[in-house]
């Protein structure tokens, strides 16, 4: 069982494995507390279950830190591929 703590180490450590795995754990606080984990790291495999969180999750609060860090996650990557798009020219 992942706790709220476990969560901080593994955004610090960038653990986007443990990070997606605690999504499915029953305590919404931890739940909640990794979907901003993820949304903070960025990185874009967290795009797909945090799409399914935002839309499935039975807690209010949880759906709208996912919604929240899809966003976050998905803004990231889009200004990522337009910089390296400005980079390469035409």
């Amino acid at each position: 069982m992942t706790q709220r703590k476990d969560i901080d180490a593994m955004r610090r450590k960038r653990e986007i494995d443990g990070l997606v795995g605690a999504l499915s754990e029953q305590a919404e606080s931890v739940r909640l507390a990794a979907a901003e984990a993820l949304g903070t790291v960025g990185d874009e495999r967290a795009l797909g279950p945090l799409e399914r969180l935002k839309f499935s999750d039975p807690d209010a609060g949880v759906r709208r830190a996912a919604s929240v860090a899809h966003a976050r996650v998905a803004g990231r990557l889009a200004d990522r591929k337009a910089a390296e798009g400005i980079s390469r020219g035409p």
